[in-house]
């Protein structure tokens, strides 16, 4: 009796046969065009049906989507199967033999493989097809929503119920106690912090049970914070977790604003003073957080003409990136003047300003550094309500600005980003005390002075964003967090001229230097950037005002960064160059737990800011749902709507003028702005009546899109008739996990086709 012929000879056998029965297929089709293109018609109309139906009812990236998708995969797989069985039998039966087995199989794997494409194509347009529709502002678009937040929130359900049952068996074969559980102020569970050092403060979903929202919090204790997509989308819908760092929940009476500037020089680069004269300057004037930020390239002064102030001041004394062990003596000095009154930050202004290793200026004033004579570079922004700023003397030109912004060579743009406290790049340390320095110190009951050391430095390419994180990505701030990153004096409408080829446009904060945009957001603006310089602070003024000019606030430049895809929160560049880091009644407002580096860094890492052009008279915060805090991007699924209230603070007088305004960019990611959604008017003594709260009718977002929302308050003053202005932190509501269904997805969605009997 002959071996029974196993599955591995007719594979292989078949695999042989797969160029001949290639060919036969082609000719075949050549042969009867027709009713080939009728059978490929009716299998990409099928699958497309099918996909249209994925995206139209089912939420992109959710266990709904995956079981849809195995639901179709689990028959072709089985079919596929039973076909290489059923080659098998027909090779081992009395009337067939191998070879006609193996054409066979052979045969059906290539008319297979045309359907897989073919349904591939239609799953993907159908699937986009489906999504435009529900998010569209049809009947059919609001059908489509209230089945998906239907589904949604079926899933949540389901996930928590089964996190749920999951722990409860293990509890069943552990031996450990059960974690306290305590009210939170909120109405809801958390941990005992001080028993278990529970990561978890209370929930967010009102309706679940004390046993659910238990057993939930007990399965992050000792748990590193979810990384996944559906794992934040839980965490946010289950328990509201302050350590979260893409979204922010709790009391808001936790937190305090403090104001401060998060950019400024010294003469270590091109302003005045030393770095502790700047700190203690700044607190003796009231401000309660200071940073100095000085740049990183030698060319730093190629803007400080010879009969600048700055000129003499800077006599003698070398810019950081010659002499780097400034970097650390700020530092030092910072250490030296935070206390509990004030805060001292250092961080470094990194980027490019004129041609790439050229010199800095902010518009005129000075031949630049790699420049030639009679040349300047430009910068600040361009927005609808802003012109720069300029050295003095100098001016602004925005056809110059847009002309360099897209100049082929500027691969980083032509601007300027902060990063703060991150030692690493120019690390500063302490030299451990010898033998005498300790005996002094015994003897005389002092510690000895630090030693500052020259840091290390890490050298990348001007304007090579991507190089400069790939060195990020291994480093941590002086918190041990990751380091945050703000985006100075942007200028979007000169970034983005609509008059200039569309694959010039964008260039500053390295967007060049990534593949493409997804890529400049995934690896840069994600991780890492945090803040957004809404209102310029007259930098390059040597004189203090009392009023911050209309000209140096750029609405437009933050919501077009929004639009783009970026979190961040508007801040008031203060940039200070001239020895005054106040000299402004603008400010950025910091919404943090205290007053001490880590809470501020923990604010600035969480975009709980705002900005505003006087931290004396007008200030605020904005909330939704009376649980998340402005600077929050929450999932789709966490809430159906956003119930927004804004607290207005600051000098609020009887007679004074309030407008309110709720921004929103309904649609991030379209090219359409943000626009005036809801809009309230009143005086300061209906202000004061409402609590200073003003509160918005509730905003829906669609679901498979992400949008943001954020307040702009105008106070105009009852004596002067100044208008003061202030912007708050967006909050985001969008798809964590992705606004539409993942290509294999769509795939397993189109090959449902095939239950329809279509195919080759």
């Amino acid at each position: 009796m002959a071996d029974r012929i196993g599955t591995l000879d007719v594979t292989l056998a078949a695999a042989q046969e797969l160029p001949n029965a290639s060919a036969q297929f082609v000719k075949e089709a050549y042969e009867h065009p027709v009713d080939t293109a009728i059978v490929a018609g009716k299998t990409l109309a099928t699958s497309a049906l099918m996909g249209s139906a994925l995206g139209y009812i089912i939420p992109a990236r959710g266990p709904a989507g995956m079981i849809i998708g195995a639901a179709f995969t689990i028959p072709m797989v089985v079919g596929a199967v039973n076909r290489v069985r059923a080659a098998e039998d027909e090779a081992n039966s009395p009337a067939g033999s191998l070879n006609a087995a193996a054409k066979g199989l052979a045969k059906s794997t290539v008319a297979g493989t045309v359907d897989l494409g073919l349904n591939l194509a239609g799953g993907f347009a159908g699937a986009s097809f489906g999504h435009k529709v529900a998010t569209s502002d049809t009947v059919f678009g609001d059908f489509a929503q209230k089945s998906q937040r239907f589904i949604l929130k079926g899933e949540n359900e389901g996930m928590i119920a089964a996190d749920s049952w999951i722990n409860s068996m293990k509890g069943k074969f552990s031996r450990s106690e059960s974690a306290p559980v305590t009210e939170t102020p909120g109405g809801g569970i958390a941990l005992d912090v001080n028993a278990v050092k529970a990561k978890s403060r209370g929930i967010l979903n009102p309706n679940l049970d004390a046993n659910t929202a238990t057993a939930t919090a007990e399965s992050l204790t000792g748990k590193i914070e979810p990384k996944t997509a559906l794992g934040r989308r839980l965490q946010q819908y289950g328990i509201a977790n302050e350590s979260v760092e893409r979204s922010l929940t709790g009391a808001p009476d936790d937190l305090t604003m403090y104001y401060g500037s998060l950019h400024g020089h010294s003469r270590y680069s091109d302003g005045m003073g030393l770095p502790k004269q700047l700190y203690e300057r700044a607190q003796q004037e009231g401000q309660q957080v200071t940073t100095i930020t000085d740049h990183n390239h030698a060319a730093a002064r190629g803007g400080v003409g010879a009969d600048d102030p700055r000129t003499a001041d800077q006599a003698g004394t070398p810019v950081v990136a010659e002499n780097p062990i400034e970097y650390s003596q700020t530092f030092a000095d910072a250490a030296a003047t935070t206390n509990e009154k004030h805060v001292s930050l250092v961080g470094v202004e990194m980027g490019t300003i004129g041609k790439v290793g050229g010199g800095h200026s902010h518009g005129g004033g000075g031949i630049e550094a790699g420049l030639e004579a009679g040349e300047h570079h430009t910068h600040g922004m361009a927005g609808a309500e802003a012109i720069g700023e300029t050295n003095p003397g100098g001016t602004f030109n925005l056809a110059e600005a847009r002309a360099e912004s897209n100049a082929a060579a500027h691969i980083g743009g032509v601007n300027h980003i902060n990063l703060f406290e991150v030692p690493q790049f120019f690390l500063s340390q302490k030299q451990q005390p010898g033998l005498l320095d300790g005996f002094m110190s015994r003897l005389t009951g002092r510690p000895p002075e630090p030693v500052v050391k020259a840091p290390d430095v890490i050298k990348y390419n001007d304007g090579d964003y991507k190089a400069m994180v790939d060195h990020l990505d291994k480093l941590k701030d002086t918190t041990g967090n990751t380091p945050v990153i703000q985006l100075n004096h942007p200028r979007y409408l000169a970034d983005e001229n609509p008059n200039t080829p569309a694959a010039q446009r964008g260039r500053d904060y390295g967007q060049k230097s990534f593949k493409n945009h997804d890529e400049w957001l995934r690896r840069f603006a994600d991780p890492y950037v945090r803040q957004i310089e809404l209102i310029k602070g007259g930098a390059l003024n040597p004189n203090p005002v009392d009023k911050v000019p209309t000209g140096n606030l750029d609405p437009t430049s933050f919501a077009g960064y929004l639009d783009k895809g970026v979190h961040a929160s508007p801040t008031f560049g203060r940039d200070f160059h001239f020895g005054d880091p106040v000299g402004n009644p603008g400010a950025t407002g910091i919404y943090a737990r205290g007053l001490t580096k880590v809470d501020i860094l923990d604010a600035l890492r969480e975009r709980r800011t705002i900005a505003t052009t006087s931290s004396e008279k007008l200030s605020g915060v904005l909330t939704a749902n009376d649980k998340f805090v402005m600077g929050s991007i929450l999932d789709q699924s966490a809430v159906d709507s956003l119930a927004l209230k804004m607290k207005i603070d600051g000098k609020i007088e009887p007679d004074a003028q309030y407008s309110v305004k709720l921004w929103g960019d309904k649609k991030i990611g379209d090219g359409k702005l943000a626009e005036v959604v809801q809009e309230q008017t009143m005086t300061g003594s209906q202000l004061l009546s409402n609590n200073q709260v003003v509160a918005f009718d509730p905003v829906t977002n669609k679901v498979g899109q992400g949008s943001a929302y954020y307040v702009e308050v105008g106070r105009t003053d009852p004596k002067t008739a100044n208008l003061d202005r202030m912007w708050t932190a967006p909050i985001w509501v969008e798809p964590l996990a992705g606004a539409q269904h993942s290509l294999a997805t769509r795939w397993m969605a189109g090959i449902g086709a095939g239950t329809f009997g279509t195919g080759f």
